[in-house]
This record gives C-alpha cells, structure tokens and sequence, in this order.
C-alpha cells in the first residue's frame, strides 16, 4: 500500500505565498528603486501582502478563538452531565420539599430557614445542593473577565440560571449580610443581574 505524504495545510501555503510576494515587492524596491514607477510598483507589492497577510492572519485567530470557546463550551456541558447531575437531583428534591407558594411573602423565608437548617446538620446534602451555585459562580466569574462570552453563558444555562436565582438569592443575600462578606457568590449574583438586563 502506497503511503501518503503529508498534506500542508492551506493556511501555511498562503502564508508562504505571501512571505515570497512581499520579498519580491522588497527587491524590487532595492534593485530598481531610482525609477519612480518601479520603486511604486515595489511599494504597493509589499503593502498589498501586508495587509492581505493581517487579513489572514485575523481570519485564522478568529477561527482558533472560537475553537478554543466550543472547546470551553464542551467541557461545560461535561460537568453538567456528569458530577453536577447530582446537584441539580438536590435542587429538584429541594424544590419539592417547600410547602409556601413561589408567590408568596413566606416563600423566601422558608427557603433561607430550610437552607439554614440544612448546612448545620446535614452538610453533605447542603454541598451537593450548593454545587451547581458554584458552578454558576465560576461561570459568573469566568464572565465577568471575558474568558467566556456572558451571552453564550445565558444561552446555554439561562433558565437554569433563573431558577437558581430565584431560589437561593434571597438566602445569599442574608449570608453576605451576616457573615458580612458581600464576595460570597457575587459573581452568581453579577450572572442573574447580566441575566435580567437580557430580558428587560
């Protein structure tokens, strides 16, 4: 069986191809430069493959960042499917247990005493619970300094991302109050508020 050379990729092809139009605008820029419409001629070869190079060479960093965000994005959707399954079956299980209506005053009080309750004497169930708020903390944070897009973030996990909110705002607002640490979950608190400009 005949074996296959390495094909270049087309990238490095322009590149090169660029790099030998440019030496060649150069030269002839050196060898004949006393004659005007020469040198010109020099002048715009090597200009044209500068800025035809920069396209390129944008058109391929573009490519790289977004292969770079799908592969951010992908390893996202892992943990979502994976350990933190567990997570969100406490929410579902939480959720479940509350007795007060979603619309009423005693709804927010109960969620912060049950919470509460829970952190002090079943910790474990608490952590599960609490992984995917640090989940969406991380997001928050990997948001707030531009590593991932905000908007991709609300697109993937927005009404995830309200329900939480909904859920445990209330509780982390008290917590930063009495622990007086308003850093507790701030960079969830900074995802909801980015997530209701979205929608106002």
């Amino acid at each position: 069986m005949k074996a296959q050379g390495r094909r270049v990729p087309l990238g490095l092809l322009i590149v090169i191809c660029l790099v030998i139009i440019g030496l060649i605008g150069f030269l002839i820029i050196l060898i004949f430069g006393e004659k005007t419409w020469v040198s010109t001629l020099g002048y715009l070869v090597a200009a044209s493959t500068i800025a035809v190079g920069g396209c390129v060479a944008y058109r391929h960093l573009r490519v790289i960042q977004g292969t770079e965000r799908a592969a951010v994005l992908a390893s996202l959707d892992n943990c979502w499917y994976g350990h933190l399954a567990d997570s969100r079956s406490e929410f579902l299980k939480f959720k479940n247990s509350l007795k007060s209506p979603s619309d009423s005053p005693e709804y927010g009080q109960e969620i912060i005493a049950k919470l509460k309750t829970m952190r002090e004497d079943n910790p474990d169930t608490y952590r599960s619970l609490a992984g995917m708020l640090d989940f969406y903390e991380t997001l928050g944070y990997f948001s707030r300094v531009e590593y991932i897009l905000p908007r991709d973030v609300i697109q993937l996990y927005g009404p995830s991302i309200n329900e939480y909110d909904k859920m445990f705002r209330e509780y982390i607002l008290e917590y930063q109050r009495i622990e007086k640490d308003p850093s507790i979950y701030e960079n969830f608190i900074w995802l909801t508020d980015e997530l209701k400009k979205q929608y106002d």
